[in-house]
């Protein structure tokens, strides 16, 4: 894939322009403006460069085409590879008084390459209005990846929201919300979430309930999420996500949407699981191993009966700001009827961060 003019000019003039050391504040961040008032904005992002190959099937710009290999809808077989700036990133902070925050955020896998919205939230004295991850992940367990798609074991999407986050029992927090539903957006679905802090990590139990149409079909569904991060020994960290459910194969990462959600006017289950392990080797090199499994209780046919996939990666600090990345990544699709697709890759990319 030929990466844009447009984007490869706009990633080397954000480049130039946030170069640490550019803006004001003596006792600040180097790219803190203080605007007066106790209002700052801090502008941050990075400029990513990546390289991929692909054996198997020509999963895309992220893996998130792992849910089709085998299928019409998905990439073709063979190998590919493709060149791409589409994970740089921009974004800034806004903090005011009063416990005033905001956050804006894009990348540029948009159509065409074009700057796509991540987030775009403001959150005051724990309420939180605007677009952010949905309650009913941890965010905290989101996997070492070069891959931006990350784990496809666990819930993942960014929806707009109202949620409320109470904070007054110490180490624990509870947080609820009323979010527009991740396939259809005229439905909202509901969370809670419960999070208690731990010396050496966190705990976090959540849960989800949406009743919603997708595709003509009406979707009861409904969902549990057990997630924790743990550093066991010595620059190691452990992060575990199980999810149970029916009615949700989409708001789990791998994305599943058709029969995974219903059948026959019956919402269908579907569990999953994802461990990361990392170990930080020194201050330059830190190391990191993913696995994950889903499964769908009901699969018929060419349906999705199961997916698992490893990630092995390796992050490399080259200098302040700029780090050298390798991932490799493979992924089984089992179907119903029994017949099985692989598909392998191999990334390697460079970050500098401003």
């Amino acid at each position: 894939m030929k990466t844009s003019s447009r984007l490869t000019v706009l990633a080397s003039s954000l480049f130039l322009t946030f170069e640490p050391g550019a803006v004001l504040g003596e006792d600040s961040s180097p790219l803190t403006l203080d605007l007066g008032h106790g209002v700052t904005i801090t502008p941050y992002g990075y400029i990513k460069a990546d390289a991929i190959w692909d054996d198997g099937f020509d999963l895309g710009g992220t893996t998130s085409g792992l849910k089709n290999i085998g299928l019409p809808a998905g990439g073709p077989p063979g190998s590919y590879n493709r060149q791409q700036l589409n994970d740089t990133r921009i974004g800034f902070d806004v903090r005011g008084p009063d416990n005033l925050f905001a956050k804006f955020e894009g990348d540029f896998f948009g159509a065409n390459d074009s700057l796509r919205l991540r987030h775009a939230y403001v959150d005051w004295y724990g309420v939180m209005i605007g677009q952010n991850w949905t309650n009913f992940m941890s965010v905290e367990n989101i996997a070492d990846t070069v891959d931006l798609q990350t784990s496809l074991g666990y819930p993942l999407a960014r929806v707009p929201q109202v949620r409320y986050t109470y904070q007054g029992w110490g180490s624990t927090s509870l947080s609820a919300s009323v979010e527009q539903d991740k396939s259809n957006t005229s439905d909202v679905a509901y969370t809670l979430a419960l999070r208690h802090g731990l010396d050496n990590g966190m705990v976090r139990v959540s849960g989800l309930w949406r009743d919603t149409t997708i595709s003509g079909a009406v979707v009861k569904g409904w969902g549990l999420n057990f997630s924790t991060v743990l550093e066991l020994w010595q620059g190691g960290k452990v992060k575990a996500n199980v999810t149970t459910g029916e009615g949700i194969a989409d708001i789990i990462n791998a994305g599943l949407t058709g029969n995974a959600l219903t059948i026959g006017g019956n919402a269908v289950g579907v569990n999953s699981a994802a461990l990361t392990v990392t170990q930080q080797v020194n201050p330059k090199l830190k190391l990191a191993a993913t696995v994950d499994w889903m499964n769908v209780n009901q699969a018929f046919g060419t349906d999705t009966d199961r997916l698992t996939s490893m990630h092995l990666s390796a992050f490399f600090t080259l200098r302040k700001n700029t780090t050298l990345m390798a991932e490799y990544f493979t992924v089984n699709r089992t179907q119903g009827n029994g017949a099985s697709f692989d598909s392998d890759r191999l990334q390697l990319a460079v970050k500098y961060a401003f």
